[in-house]
C-alpha cells in the first residue's frame, strides 16, 4: 500500500542537473557541493528569488542521511520559522512552490526530503517518513537558524498526517500548527480511494484521533474545496476533532497549492494564531 501513499523523485547522486522547457524557456537545476546546493536558471541566467537557500545534510535516527533546505527572506530578519513536512510526491525541488511563497510575508522555512526523495538516503516506507519527521524536528530546533524565532509545525497532505503527532509531542516547543490539504488517520484516505476495502487493508500508523485530542495549542485547517486528491471533507474531519484555538480556511484551487494565492491571508491567520 505505500505506492498509495508515497511517489518519490529520487535523484541519484551523480545527477546533479536537470533541464526542462516551459514553451519557448529553457529552465534549468543544478546542484554543488556535499550539501546538493541549488541553483535555479533560467535561458541561463540566475533566477532571483525573494529568498535564500541553505542546503544541508542530516542524520536521521534510521541512520538515513536526510536533505533539508532553509529558506530565509531577503532583507527581512524572520521573527517566526515554519518547519514544513511536505507531500507524498517529487522531492524538495517539485515541492518548494506549494509553501515557498510565504517568505515574503516574513516566514523562515525549513524543508526537508524523506527518505528515499531527491537526495536523502534510504526506502521511501510510511515507517521511515515518521521517523525522519521526528528526526528532522531534532535537527531542525537545535540548529542556530531558528534562535530567537517563534516555531510552527506546517504539514501539507501526507506531512499534515505527519505533523499532527510530531505536533501532539512536542507542543511545548512549538506556538501551533497549520495542516493544508490533509487527513487524520491513514484509513480514511484509504477508504476514500478504496470504497469498502481501503478501510480494511489500510493500517493506520498511529493514532490521530488521540493525537489531535491532545494537541492543545492553536491550529489552523486550510482546505480547498476544489481539491481532487483529498476531499475537503477530510479537512475538516481534522478540525472537528481539534481542540479550541482552531480556525477552518476554505479556499479554492488545487491540491496543496494555497500559498500561491492565498499566503497573505494564511500569513495573516498564523501571525494572528500567535499574538
Amino acid at each position: 500500500m505505500n505506492k498509495l501513499f508515497l511517489g518519490p523523485f529520487k535523484n541519484q547522486n551523480e545527477q546533479r542537473e536537470f533541464k526542462w522547457n516551459e514553451g519557448n524557456d529553457l529552465f534549468s537545476l543544478k546542484y554543488y557541493g556535499d550539501n546538493f546546493q541549488p541553483e535555479f536558471k533560467k535561458n541561463n541566467q540566475i533566477i532571483e528569488k525573494p529568498f535564500t537557500i541553505e542546503s544541508v545534510i542530516f542524520k536521521s535516527k534510521n541512520g538515513n542521511l536526510l536533505n533539508g533546505w532553509f529558506l530565509k527572506p531577503k532583507n527581512i530578519k524572520p521573527k517566526v520559522t515554519l518547519f514544513h513536512l511536505h507531500g507524498n510526491a517529487g522531492n524538495l525541488s517539485t515541492q518548494l512552490s506549494t509553501i515557498s511563497d510565504l517568505t515574503k510575508d516574513g516566514f523562515q522555512i525549513f524543508m526537508f526530503d524523506y527518505s528515499g526523495y531527491g537526495y536523502s538516503t534510504g526506502n521511501a516506507t510510511r515507517e521511515n517518513c515518521l521517523n525522519d519527521s521526528f528526526s528532522a524536528f531534532e535537527f531542525f530546533i537545535n540548529n542556530h537558524n531558528v534562535k530567537d524565532t517563534k516555531i510552527l509545525i506546517y504539514g501539507q497532505s501526507l506531512g499534515g498526517n505527519l505533523a499532527i503527532p510530531l505536533a501532539k509531542d512536542n507542543q511545548n516547543k512549538i506556538e501551533g500548527l497549520v495542516l493544508e490539504g490533509t487527513f487524520l488517520n491513514a484509513k480514511n484516505i484509504g477508504g476514500h480511494y478504496l470504497p469498502i476495502i481501503g478501510n480494511l487493508i489500510v493500517k493506520n500508523d498511529f493514532d490521530n484521533k488521540r493525537n489531535i485530542k491532545e494537541f492543545r495549542k492553536p491550529i489552523l485547517v486550510v482546505h480547498s474545496k476544489e481539491d481532487k486528491v483529498i476531499p475537503i471533507k477530510l479537512g475538516k474531519k481534522i478540525y472537528e476533532k481539534a481542540n479550541e484555538k482552531k480556525e477552518f480556511y476554505e479556499v479554492t484551487g488545487s491540491h496543496i497549492n494555497a500559498n500561491v494565492k492565498y499566503h497573505k491571508e494564511i500569513a495573516e491567520k498564523i501571525y494572528a494564531m500567535i499574538n
